[in-house]
């Protein structure tokens, strides 16, 4: 079997370019960017600071190391929130909003439940209660001494 080269220098050829079209065709960065912004995307230029470190030879053949701190613009992206992201922040806002009114429900029941005890507890009550046993009591001897006769 024998190689065409003519065939595969035509291959070759029409690989390269496709390939030089592709990227003369492509969109640019700058198109990506726009398109970032329009979406929501934010750039922050925050500066960071960076320490480099040099060695350096001295006249007597020993290394010295000089450490010197330079402060770098770092741009950096901070991209919406996807959908999904959204939806979980209100889904767990909702959720807690929903804890809380379930807790302020609860302590204001048991703040009711805890008036009606102290008010029952007051000295009235516990005259009452003191006037029923006392009742009792004396139907019981009333009873008892009838039943003697």
């Amino acid at each position: 079997m024998k190689i065409n080269f003519t065939h595969l220098a035509f291959i070759i050829f029409s690989f390269l370019v496709s390939i030089y079209l592709l990227i003369l065709v492509s969109c640019s960065s700058s198109y990506h960017m726009k398109k970032f912004i329009n979406k929501g995307g934010v750039i922050k230029n925050d500066t960071t600071i960076v320490t480099l470190t040099d060695t350096i030879k001295g006249k007597d053949g020993k290394d010295s190391i000089i450490y010197r701190t330079i402060s770098v613009q770092c741009p950096e992206l901070v991209a919406p929130p996807t959908r999904f992201e959204i939806r979980y922040k209100y889904k767990t806002i909702r959720d807690s909003f929903e804890t809380i009114k379930y807790i302020t429900k609860f302590k204001y029941k048991e703040a009711v439940k805890q008036a009606k005890i102290k008010k029952k507890g007051g000295f009235w009550y516990n005259l009452r209660f003191i006037g029923v046993i006392l009742g009792l009591l004396i139907l019981i001897v009333y009873l008892l001494r009838t039943n003697k006769n």
